[in-house]
């Protein structure tokens, strides 16, 4: 296991609610690339997600070696209406949920973290390698807020 992954998962959603705090509101709801999500459905995403990632690795250490079926990220924003979410309530949502996963996290055997399935978009990811994903993933949606933001919006050097 990566010694510093249970130290660090919090960390991504501790940054994400502070910068989903430093966006204007006007920004809230514009794209910062095309075809991206803007920042409000950055944290609706991030929040509705972690606990499927959290049940993909529970069903890796059940099941090694299983299929994981992906899931169309667009369409699941489209019915979940991300668009719709506040992004103050999803930021605390998401710190919550990512507790539980670092809670589950921590009370595995060194047996479990080897364990393998296949999710049908990435291919076999041990539930160490699911678990480290995590953190690229928050990363990602960090830089994205991170572009949302506008010089006016931010201290100046």
């Amino acid at each position: 296991m990566n010694p510093y992954l249970i130290t660090a998962l919090p960390v991504g959603p501790g940054v994400l609610a502070k910068l989903i705090r430093m966006i204007p509101i006007q920004s809230l709801d514009r794209p910062t690339h095309p075809g991206r999500f803007s920042p409000r459905e950055v944290l609706a995403h991030l929040s509705d997600w972690e606990p499927i990632l959290l049940e993909r690795m529970k069903r890796t250490v059940a099941d090694p070696g299983c299929l994981i079926l992906g899931v169309d990220e667009e369409e699941r924003a489209r019915e979940q209406r991300y668009e719709e979410k506040d992004p103050l309530f999803e930021a605390d949502r998401f710190a919550a949920l990512r507790f539980e996963t670092m809670e589950w996290l921590s009370e595995l055997s060194d047996d479990d973290w080897p364990k393998s399935s296949v999710p049908s978009e990435r291919g076999e990811m041990s539930v160490s390698d699911q678990a480290n994903l995590l953190l690229g993933h928050d990363l990602y949606h960090i830089q994205q807020l991170c572009d949302a933001l506008t010089p006016s919006s931010v201290g100046t050097w």
